[in-house]
């Protein structure tokens, strides 16, 4: 089965332990939304954030970081490591119906420039099959994580700096037509390749039409915050892409800025009502909320999952409990909603495999439970992609959280 995707993929140049509450970090963060400073949590663009210093962003991060180099740099990107995620778990798998085998394939792009090389490097590394990786003659895209463990009382917290480059060149007519060769199609963080964003409602559509279960996982929108300061943001030209998705994630700020609400549990609501299947909106250390239509949802197209009224589920307490023991093994919260939408994909992928027609009757609250222990996972680890040793082991390194999450569910 082919599992496809694309969007934002990414170089991340990770500043590990950086510290919000130092003057330069305090003069620099944002006063009003949409203002350019920096906001724990959320992204910025280079070019904003040196209008709302009044200097150069280079002399911005010296102040910030000083003249040390990144702790680590790694692939970052909504749809790049979230579905690097799911190539890890899919590797060598068989389908249920022990016939099936899963191909995960990345459709991204890159400057003709040593940064993306390295992030070409990086993408080679991982277990995709086929990488499509288009080059565009401009400067690859490059994003610096500032991250302060301590942040929130020891939970941690990171803000994006982002350096415009090759995504923005990115267009539909880059998809070929295998890519709606799939099963499952996903759309990661596609406001950060502005011509796939403005176009999702077509790409959705035709993904629809060639049969694939289709997926997005929303990233800030900051083009929209500078473009039009406080209003709702858009998924597709004309905002109605959701009759064509069967599952939309999105964090809290994400969920409340494309839905116009004020409340996720009315977020959630608002998504099922303009056609989408189910919503999944992450919420930081609060628990998870779900929701699906069922079979009837609105847009007349049948939905994939169970009807489910808005249910929470919790954050993996074996997590916390290992990060209090052993405060040594704590990475950051870089890529935990990019890994939990990943495992969606993964375990999505694996119900749906070798199906005869739309599947149905899925249970989504199962689909998360993994999904949610991968997300915890990812504050083990420095930057949202893990770098296995050998094949599976990041699999095998989830199963016990997994199980322990299982059990706190009861």
């Amino acid at each position: 089965m082919n599992v496809h995707g694309t969007g934002c993929g990414i170089l991340d140049c990770i500043y590990a332990n950086e510290d919000f509450s130092a003057p330069p970090y305090r003069a620099a963060m944002s006063k009003k939304p949409g203002d350019g400073g920096l906001t724990p949590g959320q992204l910025v663009f280079s070019s904003a954030l040196e209008t709302f210093m009044g200097r150069p962003y280079d002399e911005v991060l010296a102040s910030l970081a000083g003249t040390k180099l990144p702790d680590t740099r790694n692939l970052g990107g909504p749809s790049a490591v979230a579905l690097a995620h799911a190539a890890q778990m899919l590797a060598g798998k068989t389908a249920r119906n022990g016939k099936e085998t899963f191909a995960v394939r990345f459709y991204g792009v890159r400057g003709n420039d040593a940064t993306g090389g390295a992030m070409e490097q990086k993408l080679v590394s991982l277990p995709f099959d086929n990488l499509r990786l288009i080059r565009k003659d401009c400067p690859s895209t490059r994003v610096d994580v500032l991250s302060d463990p301590s942040y929130d009382n020891g939970s941690g917290e990171r803000t994006f700096v982002y350096r415009r480059g090759a995504p923005d060149e990115f267009y539909p007519e880059d998809l070929d037509a295998g890519f709606f060769d799939a099963g499952l199609i996903a759309f990661g963080g596609t406001a950060l390749t502005p011509h796939l964003h403005d176009s999702l409602t077509e790409l959705l559509k035709r993904s629809r039409q060639n049969g694939a279960v289709t997926l997005v996982n929303l990233v800030y929108d900051y083009r929209s915050e500078i473009e039009h300061p406080g209003q709702k943001w858009k998924l597709g030209i004309k905002d109605d892409a959701y009759p064509h998705i069967d599952l939309l994630l999105a964090d809290q700020e994400e969920a409340l800025k494309t839905s116009g609400k004020v409340t996720a549990e009315t977020a959630a609501a608002w998504f099922l009502d303009q056609g989408c299947g189910a919503v999944g909106i992450t919420r930081g250390r609060q628990p998870l909320l779900l929701c699906a239509a069922g079979p009837e949802r609105a847009g007349g197209t049948p939905g994939i999952f169970t009807k489910t009224e808005l249910i929470s589920m919790p954050v993996c307490e074996e997590v916390n409990r290992e990060l209090a023991a052993h405060p040594e093994k704590r990475g950051d919260t870089t890529g935990c909603g990019d890994n939990f939408a990943g495992m969606v994909i993964a375990e999505l992928a694996e119900v749906i495999a070798g199906t005869t027609g739309r599947p149905a009757g899925i249970d989504l609250r199962e689909i998360c439970i993994p999904a949610v222990a991968a997300g915890g996972f990812a504050c083990f680890i420095v930057g949202g992609t893990y770098y296995e040793k050998e094949a599976g082991e990041k699999r095998r390194l989830l199963e016990p959280y997994i199980r322990a999450y299982r059990k706190q569910l009861g």
